[in-house]
């Protein structure tokens, strides 16, 4: 009895287990875990596979110019006022043809003025600013002209027309070897040099200011509490006096005699 007992047993916790087991298979899937999807993806690519090979850093534009850098602006400055005038004055003082100077100076000058914008464009390229050189130059010559413009304008066109077209005549007449002084050669030119950028090879240094004693007034000691508050009252004005009345003279009582 005891062993059929035993058996019975056995077998309800099999029924028991198969039953569960088939439930189990029977339920859907449950999604996976998302440590089980990570699992599952390729391996990521590493750090190095996915770096792309990156442009190299521009240098930064160079804040000063060199000798002849500099001189080219100076040249580049002179023509471009030159322009202005003839383009701004021919109709003005017509009988000294300012255009007509400033193509003979054109002319007469073309080695030095392809040299300067040479340089020039060099410059741009030397940079590292990124962009065409050549388009960046013209920018630059764009704005002088606009520059040159606007001070024309500050003058007043008359003025300016009486000043600078006798200026261009004798900027007309100057050698190579003048421009190169008038260009290159403050000291000598006795000239200041008005540049976009400083030359490389001047080291301006500037010493701290002075410092100078400055004597200081004694300041005046405070005013007690009740005089400064006295002087801020305003004061009350004086009633005006009564004005005195006159009294009439009362005529003496005349002595009657009695006789």
């Amino acid at each position: 009895m005891s062993r059929q007992r035993a058996a019975l047993r056995l077998s309800l916790k099999a029924l028991t287990g198969a039953a569960v087991l088939g439930a189990l298979l029977a339920l859907p899937a449950a999604p996976a875990s998302a440590a089980a999807k990570e699992a599952a993806k390729p391996p990521a690519k590493t750090a190095a596979a996915k770096a792309r090979p990156t442009k190299a850093s521009t240098p930064a534009a160079p804040a000063c110019y060199n000798r002849a850098e500099h001189a080219a602006e100076q040249m580049m400055r002179l023509h471009t006022e030159m322009m202005v005038v003839g383009l701004t004055c021919r109709t003005v003082v017509p009988d000294k043809k300012p255009f007509d100077l400033y193509q003979d100076f054109s002319v007469k000058n073309r080695a030095l003025l392809s040299n300067s914008e040479a340089s020039l464009i060099s410059y741009y390229k030397r940079s590292g600013a990124g962009g065409n050189a050549t388009r960046q130059f013209d920018m630059f010559r764009t704005e002088l002209a606009n520059e040159v413009s606007r001070r024309a304008a500050t003058i007043g066109i008359p003025q300016y027309c009486a000043n600078f077209v006798d200026r261009s005549a004798a900027a007309k007449d100057l050698t190579p070897d003048d421009l190169r002084t008038l260009t290159a050669d403050e000291k000598n030119a006795g000239l200041m040099h008005l540049a976009s950028r400083p030359l490389c090879d001047v080291k301006v240094v500037s010493g701290p200011d002075p410092v100078f004693a400055v004597a200081q007034a004694t300041p005046a000691p405070a005013a007690p509490k009740a005089a400064a508050a006295k002087a801020k009252a305003p004061a009350k004005a004086a009633a005006p006096a009564k004005p005195k009345q006159k009294v009439a003279a009362v005529p003496a009582k005349q002595s009657v005699a009695v006789r």
